[in-house]
Formats: C-alpha cells, sequence, structure tokens
C-alpha cells in the first residue's frame, strides 16, 4: 500500500501526495489513482478541488516555487548586499545539494516531462523560471553590473545548471560552482 499523508484538509493532502510522488516519481507515471490512494481521499474529492490533472500539477508546481523561493531567497531584511543575496542563492541551492537523494528543481523535472511549450504547465513552469531570473537581474542591477539583463541570464543558466548536475549525477554541487558565480559577477561589477 502507498505511504499516507496526515492532515485534515482534503486539498492539502492531496498537494502533499503531489509533491511526495511527484518529486518521487514523476508527473506522467503518477496516475490519480495513486494520487487519491496516497492522499487518503477518493477520485472524486481529488477533481472537486483539482478539475483535471494538470489543475494540480500547476497548483503543485506553485506550491513548490513559493517554497523553493522561501528557501532560497533571503529576506529583503536580513542585511546583504546585492552580490551577497545573490551569493546566498547558490551557497543555499549547493547546501541543499548535499541532503541525501537530492530530487533537483522540482520546475525543471516537470518541464522536462512536459514536450508541448504551449501546455499550461510547461507555460507555469517557464513562469517562475522567469521569475527567479527576474530576481538575479534586480539583484545585479543593485549591485552595478555593467549588463544586469545579461548577468541575469548568465546566473539563471549557472543556476539551473548546477541543478541539473546535482540531480543527474546524485552529487552534491561542486565549490567551483561558487567561483563560477563570483567570476560572473566580477566580469560585470564595477
Amino acid at each position: 500500500m502507498a505511504e499516507t499523508i496526515p492532515s485534515d484538509d482534503v486539498r492539502d493532502r492531496v498537494l502533499a501526495s503531489a509533491r511526495l510522488l511527484f518529486n518521487g516519481r514523476g508527473v506522467n507515471v503518477t496516475g490519480v489513482d495513486l494520487l487519491s490512494e496516497t492522499a487518503g481521499v477518493s477520485k472524486r474529492s481529488l477533481y472537486q478541488r483539482f478539475r483535471t490533472k494538470d489543475d494540480l500539477i500547476e497548483a503543485y508546481l506553485a506550491e513548490e516555487m513559493r517554497c523553493v523561493l522561501a528557501d532560497l531567497l533571503p529576506a529583503d531584511d536580513a542585511g546583504l548586499s546585492p552580490v551577497e543575496r545573490i551569493m546566498a542563492v547558490f551557497t543555499t541551492a549547493r547546501r541543499q545539494s548535499e541532503v541525501g537523494d537530492y530530487p533537483g528543481c522540482p520546475v525543471l523535472n516537470t518541464a522536462a516531462e512536459i514536450r508541448d511549450p504551449a501546455h499550461p504547465v510547461r507555460v507555469a513552469a517557464v513562469t517562475y523560471k522567469k521569475r527567479m531570473q527576474a530576481h538575479f537581474e534586480a539583484e545585479a542591477r543593485l549591485a552595478g553590473a555593467a549588463d544586469p539583463g545579461q548577468l541575469g541570464e548568465q546566473l539563471m543558466m549557472l543556476f539551473d545548471g548546477a541543478m541539473t548536475y546535482a540531480s543527474v549525477r546524485k552529487e552534491p554541487m561542486p565549490e567551483s560552482l561558487l567561483t563560477a558565480v563570483r567570476t560572473l559577477l566580477a566580469a560585470q561589477l564595477p
């Protein structure tokens, strides 16, 4: 029998089950039967909260990104400089990759399973990645980067590459990741 997630609220139980199963197995191979069984709810109850499986996947991604951004992005009142804020994202991601069986980025993992670029779930994944890139660009601008847009894009590619590296190789992100970030920053900052 599948592992059951404790919770009082049906929607929360379904989302918790989706997180467990989608992160562990992927979105395409996880069926609604297993989702409802793991959540301890009927399929009818699941479909009352999420009209389609795609709606559930979108809600899962929204919650994952909320958690990812809360974990990775330093608080506005943390008293860090823009450069320290950028470094904090990579330092935190690197530390997270050192824990157990690191699953990688849930957004990248989900987007890789859905090939149609117009699919709503794929569109949501792109939106979340653009939001992260906008964060890097905003911090680069505050730091006085020569080309904040370019630096934001470079940092985003490095971030996604590091997440994929750790997930595929089942190894923590190497210290050289932080060296690469410093190199990109040094090339752009006054």
